[in-house]
């Protein structure tokens, strides 16, 4: 009996001890809160895009004494098409700021013609952007996942521009390969740490050429376009 006792008041006491051990202050605190690490911008990357073309491509008779074919003597052809091609680029994100180059190569299908009437042949005057390839910085400001950006460089183009009279037996006009500058803005979004998509616009302008026949008649070429276009990008 006498030992039972003795056995429940130590089972006792050290219970008692356990509990007001439980009530003790803690130094472990409470668990750590996660640190959110902000998406950045910086690496390469590559992808692709399609969209659309809008080309303005004019022809102006600078002798309209001697040649005169031209109604108004000028004339504006304003094809458009679908454009789609491949993109790359390299990021560098410094605090919210993102800093960049981008080149791609896309190729067009606007093109148009018409016909001025004549006797006895019919002069035509026809245009195409069939290619074009430029080299952008880009400068952006990061919303996290969202950056919006402004773009500018060099493009170079295959513009084919070009005035044909079989009846004064001439053809010519740009010459196809053109140099000139383009300017834009876009929005690009992170879908996750590798994939992301935009919206761009850019607009091209090239520089006027003009071409002399042998009979002094003189015309002036002048092109631009305008490009609005989704992308698909993957980063590394």
């Amino acid at each position: 009996m006498k030992r039972t006792l003795l056995i429940s008041t130590a089972l006792s006491a050290v219970l008692a001890q356990g509990a007001f051990a439980a009530d003790l202050p803690t130094k472990k605190g409470p668990p750590p809160v996660p640190v959110y690490a902000p998406f950045s911008w910086t690496g390469f990357y590559i992808g692709a895009n399609v969209g659309g073309l809008w080309s303005s491509d004019g022809v102006t008779d600078l002798d309209p004494f001697y040649y005169g074919e031209i109604p108004g003597n000028s004339n504006t052809l304003n094809p458009s098409g679908v454009v789609g091609g491949l993109q790359a680029g390299y990021n560098y994100q410094i605090q919210q700021f993102v800093l960049g180059v981008e080149g791609d190569v896309d190729w067009s299908s606007a093109s148009g013609k018409f016909s001025f009437p004549g006797a006895p042949a019919i002069a035509t005057h026809s245009t195409s952007l069939p290619f074009f390839a430029d080299l952008r910085g880009r400068a952006g400001y990061a919303f996290d996942r969202f950056l919006p950006y402004l773009t500018g460089g060099v493009v170079f183009a295959n513009v084919k521009n070009n005035l044909a009279d079989p009846d004064y037996g001439f053809s010519f006009g740009r010459g196809g390969e053109s140099t000139g500058w383009t300017v834009g803005a876009g929005l690009e979004y992170a879908i996750d740490n590798h994939w992301s998509v935009k919206g761009e616009y850019l607009y091209m302008q090239f520089p006027d050429v003009t071409k002399t026949w042998d009979y002094n008649y003189s015309f002036k070429f002048k092109d631009s376009a305008q490009v609005a276009r989704v992308g698909l990008n993957y980063r590394f």
